[in-house]
Formats: structure tokens, sequence, C-alpha cells
């Protein structure tokens, strides 16, 4: 039988892969903005791939309940490195977005499957300690991804930050179909097509919805979304096989989990996002100091995972974990709020929100049955990758609603930068007391096999 460190070995580098195309595209970008002449469409280089990969998340979980996850694996790796292949051929910037897309729907499965290779291999109480390991890998790449980027785009050319996948990619492929074959179960099922692109559909208007970058009527999505939402609710009552099983609903203690993850999200991307932008904008700091800074922040969640993991798989208790992880944040998020060390607050807030990884992560695998395991899986992920999306929309209405300026040059006066970034945190830290509360009077402990 495979080993949990054979199989977190195998599908470490998948979830890799998936971490690092975040973020390496984002530092060569101005390179490839003035290469294609992209203009205003540039932002979407990385809307494309964040929209396509969120959107098919609950496809891959379902397709991977019928059809197993290797083969589902293979799949999402090929489209993956196919998007890569011609991203690193395009020669003017709608196709570098259409391949973007195609990218992403192969992207949108490598991180999903992952995490539902290791829950279906590795028992809920064990599975704590791993995520300390899958922290850690999201972590190095998280960092590894802009210094690879800017390195390929001075030294060699911004098209290595796709053609690095292709390599890495047939790797993958290779460690997964060497070690992981035993999870290649299939079961009979007539697969809800109709509301697999409805879902898809309502996934992609409500991501324009929040997206900041989206130039188009929102109240004309909203009216979309609502409608389309209607039609999956009458679809998915006539199958027989739902692609969203009604009973996952009614699991105690799944949708908290799904909520609080997608807090837990929305709170670590609105500080990686904003607190670069204040040091820069309002100290003056440079990108590199910054960024430096942030590594506090990164290394702090990891420790929190990791040693939040241990404890977990050592007293079988998650509860406490999840509670205190928000306290922490909550409290970091008050500091930032009246400026008060900000170095102790990043750490903080990193240990919390590493604290609440793993925990989560194992209410959900405890409490999913294994035939819904794939789809149950990918909601909790796209819980997570939608919390992320909705924390940097969040921040930016309320940030702009008191730095009204378009440009950001034009402001003068640091009270106003100080005033906005202030509220923004304050306005977090809401979010992180109520995440504690839920977690306090919502979230039911159980014995953990």
């Amino acid at each position: 039988m495979t080993s949990p460190k054979t199989i977190f070995g195998s599908v470490a580098l998948v979830i890799a892969l998936g971490s690092l195309e975040k973020s390496i595209v984002t530092t060569p970008l101005p390179m490839i903005g003035q290469e294609l002449h992209a203009g205003e469409l540039l932002t979407w280089v990385v809307t494309a791939y964040l929209l396509a990969s969120t959107a098919v998340l609950p496809l891959y979980g379902k397709l991977s309940d019928i059809f197993g996850r290797v083969r589902m694996l293979n799949i999402s790796i090929t489209f993956f490195v196919l998007g890569a292949i011609a991203c690193g051929l395009s020669q003017d910037i709608n196709t570098l977005i259409a391949s973007r897309v195609l990218q992403g729907i192969g992207g949108g499965g490598l991180i999903a499957l992952a995490f539902t290779v290791i829950a279906d291999s590795i028992p809920a109480k064990e599975v704590g300690k791993y995520q300390g390991y899958i922290s850690a890998v999201y972590a190095v790449s998280s960092i590894a991804g802009p210094l690879l980027g800017g390195f390929f785009t001075e030294h060699l050319t911004w098209r290595w930050v796709f053609w690095i996948n292709i390599p890495l990619g047939i790797l993958a492929v290779w460690l997964i179909n060497k070690n992981l074959n035993h999870l290649s179960v299939c079961r009979k099922s007539r697969f809800d097509w109709g509301g697999a692109l409805l879902l898809m559909v309502a996934t992609t208007l409500l991501l324009l919805v929040i997206s900041p970058e989206a130039n188009l009527s929102k109240s004309l999505l909203v009216g979309l979304f609502l409608f389309v939402i209607g039609m999956l609710i009458v679809v998915e009552r006539a199958v027989s096989d739902p692609i969203l099983p009604r009973k996952l609903f009614q699991l105690s203690g799944y949708i908290t989990s799904v909520f609080l993850i997608l807090c837990s999200q929305l709170l670590m991307f609105a500080m990686l996002v904003y607190l670069p932008l204040q040091m820069q904008w309002q100290q003056g700091m440079t990108a590199s100091k910054s960024g430096m800074i942030m590594v506090v922040f990164m290394f702090s969640i990891t420790t929190g995972a990791y040693f939040a993991g241990k404890y977990i798989a050592k007293t079988g208790f998650y509860k406490r974990v999840v509670v205190i992880g928000f306290i922490l944040t909550t409290c970091a998020l008050v500091q930032l709020y009246l400026s008060f060390y900000v170095h102790i607050s990043l750490a903080f807030a990193g240990l919390g929100l590493g604290f609440t990884l793993p925990a989560l992560s194992v209410v959900v695998q405890h409490i999913l049955p294994a035939q819904d395991r794939g789809i149950g899986m990918s909601m909790f992920s796209f819980g997570r990758e939608l919390g992320g999306a909705i924390g940097v929309a969040v921040c930016s209405a309320i940030f702009h609603s008191q730095v009204t300026s378009t440009d950001i040059t034009d402001i003068v006066d640091p009270q106003i930068l100080q005033h906005g970034f202030s509220l923004t945190y304050l306005a977090m830290a809401v979010i992180a007391f109520f995440a504690t509360m839920l977690t306090l009077f919502m979230l039911k402990t159980r014995p953990l096999d």
C-alpha cells in the first residue's frame, strides 16, 4: 500500500504548479504589455486564468467522483500544459488571454484534485499535519513565483514563465500515474452536464460581479446571475445524481466550514494585497522591501498550519484551533487599524490564519462520504478561491470610498491614505470577529477516527 508520504510527494508538485501559476505571471506583466501592445487588456492576463480555474472547480470534483481521481488529474494537467504552450507562443494579447483561459481550465483541477487525493488516502486525524507541508508548498511557490518571473524576464524571455510548466507538468503526470493508480476508482452514474454548465456560468457571473476589472453593467450581471441560479435549482431537482448533491447541504458542519474557509482566505488576501500597497504608497518603501516584510506573514502562516496540524493529529481537537486562529487574526487586524507594532501584527495574523487551514480541512474530510468527496472537496476549494476574490473586491470598495482619486499618485496628504487603509483593516477585523462567533456557535465538535 502506498504510504501517506509518497502520496503527498506525488501531489505536492501538482499543488506547486497550481499555486505558482497565480504569482509567477505578475512580475513580467509590464514587459508582456509592452511587447504585445496590451493596453487596458493587460490585467486580463491574470483575471482570465482566475475566472476559468475557479469556474471549473466543481466540475472536476464531480467528474473525479464518477471517473476517478487519476484520470481527471491527467486531463487537468494536459489542459494546463497545452494552455501554457499556447501562452508561450502567443503573438498578440487576445491570443494570450484565450490561452490563459485554456490554461485556467486545466489549472482549476490541479489543487482541488490534489486535496481530494489527500483526503482519500490519509485519515482525517492525520491529514492535519500534512496541511503544514501544503502551506509550506504554497508559501514557497508564492514567494518563488515573482522571483522566477523576474529572472526569466530579465535573463531569458517572459515566455519562459509559461514554458517552465511543460517539464514540471510532465514530471507531475509521471509521479501521479506511478504512485496513485490505486485511486483509479470509477462508479456508474450519468453525469449532470446541464447542471455543470449552469454552475460554471453562475460562478463566472459571480466572479465578474465582484471583480473590479469587469467593465460590464453590475445590475445586468446580477440579474443574469440570479436567473442562472434559478435555472440551476430547477435542473438539479430533476436529475438523479445532481452536480451539487442535496446531502452536502445537510451534512452537519460542512456549509459552516466552507463559509469559514472563505472568511479565512478573504482576510488573507486582503492583507496580502493591501499591506504592501500601504507600505509603498503611504510609507514610501520599495517593492522589494515591502515584499521582504510580507515574508514574515507567509512564514507565520506556514508555521501556524504546521503546528496546528501536529496538534490536531495528536489530540483530535480542531474547534479550539479555529477559534484561537480567528481571535489572533482579529487582534492583529485591530493592531493594524491602530498602527501598533505592525511586524508583530503580521506574525499574529499569519499564525491565526495558519491555524484555520488544517482544522477546517479536517472537518470537511471527516464528514464527507467517500462517493461525494470529490465534489465536496472541490466546493471547499471553491470557497477558498472565492474568498480571495471577494477579499480583494471588498477591500477595494472600502478603500476607494475614502481615497476617491483614480490615480493614487495624485494623493498628497498621507493622512487620507492612512484613513483609507485604517478603515479597510477595521472592516476586516469585524469580519474576523464574526468568523470567531460563527465558529463558537455553529461549528460542532466531534471525535476524529
